[in-house]
């Protein structure tokens, strides 16, 4: 297994047929963060929807368009390529959806 990542580690593009396996490599490593930012962006839209359903059975209207407005937010976010401001801003709503969560299970 060690020979294997030793190997791994070679930069192979000093042939024409090597360096299509290093931009396979990097295509497949690409293709893993992709899908992990979709699968982010997935559960923050599942975590918003829920929210959505209680608050607008529980909620008030202030609250039930900022869940509203949270879920564009999210939608309209790419995970892969987040900006530092905008991923602030995501945490900052995300915190607040967490304690809306509480608030509304209580009741």
């Amino acid at each position: 297994m060690e020979k294997a990542d030793e190997l791994k580690n070679i930069h192979r593009s000093g042939t024409n047929i090597m360096s299509f396996f290093d931009d396979n490599d990097k295509e497949h490593e690409l293709q893993k963060q992709q899908s992990a930012a979709e699968l982010k962006k997935d559960e923050y839209l599942r975590s918003v929807e829920l929210l959505k359903k209680l608050i607008t059975k529980k909620g008030t209207k202030s609250d039930s368009t900022r869940i509203i407005s949270i879920g564009l937010l999210i939608e309209t976010t790419d995970f892969l390529n987040i900006p530092p401001d905008r991923k602030k801003m995501l945490k900052k709503n995300m915190e607040w959806c967490n304690k809306q969560y509480e608030k509304y299970l209580d009741i």
